[in-house]
């Protein structure tokens, strides 16, 4: 020891610095020659080279969210578990637990996931600042019928599963719900100057063309009473009701 310099075979500290050889060791910072490696950052080979490595691993979420969507869907909440979502998505289960309080969270976690996705492709069709006609409203019925024939897993949760499995699902679920029954309005036309009870009577009408075309897709999954009817012939009812119901507003 010299001073506050510790030499232990060719290692010295010098404080809280580490010089191994030509490399110093600074915190978690090493530097060999000119090149700075912070945390994992860089590789020095033996001939001196730097190798820029990722600065962090990418998270494994998004993997687990999409696996546990597809799980939820084939065995509902109950009769699914971390165990099972885990191995679906390749990973352990103590790394589902890293990103999730418990299976509640992440269900609630898979659903938002399913129905934020509708509600890109809505807002795709029609963002909320453009003007809405009966065209429109044919356009996002197409737009949301397209999507549910193109993600069956995700339809299947949102459309089947979702409502009633936990209380954070069901909360999420009515915000979604809430929210496409305002959209709904702009169909109609404005409301700003009717009375109070047409209004009610307006708020009643669009809640029901909401719940009227969740219930449509809901009863044509497979198994379901609409699930052999002709699409086409079902899609074009589901346009006419939607416009009896707005213009009737």
């Amino acid at each position: 020891m010299v001073g506050n310099v510790a030499v232990v075979g060719n290692v010295a500290v010098v404080g809280n610095t580490a010089v191994v050889g030509n490399t110093a060791v600074v915190g978690n910072t090493a530097v060999v020659g000119n090149a700075a490696v912070a945390g994992n950052a860089a590789v020095v080979g033996k001939d001196g080279d730097v190798a820029k490595l990722p600065a962090h691993r990418p998270s494994r979420r998004d993997k687990i969210v999409n696996a546990a969507v597809v799980t939820f869907a084939g065995r509902g909440f109950v009769d699914t578990s971390i165990a099972d979502v885990a191995d679906a998505a390749g990973v352990a289960p103590a790394a589902v637990y890293y990103h999730f309080a418990g299976k509640e969270d992440l269900y609630g976690a898979a659903v938002g996931l399913v129905l934020d996705d509708i509600d890109r492709v809505v807002v795709a069709v029609r963002a909320d600042d453009t003007p809405a006609g009966h065209d429109t409203l044919s356009q996002v019925i197409d737009a949301v019928w397209d999507w549910v024939d193109e993600h069956p897993d995700r339809a299947q949760l949102v459309y089947l599963h979702a409502p009633a499995a936990t209380r954070q699902a069901a909360d999420r679920r009515q915000d979604f719900d809430d929210l496409h029954v305002r959209r709904a309005f702009s169909y109609a036309g404005s409301t700003n100057c009717v009375s109070a009870a047409r209004l009610g009577t307006a708020t009643v009408a669009m809640r029901t063309l909401v719940d009227a075309l969740i219930a449509i897709h809901q009863m044509r999954m497979p198994g379901g009473p609409l699930s052999t009817f002709p699409t086409s012939e079902l899609r074009a009812a589901a346009k006419a009701m939607s416009t009896r119901i707005v213009l009737a507003v």
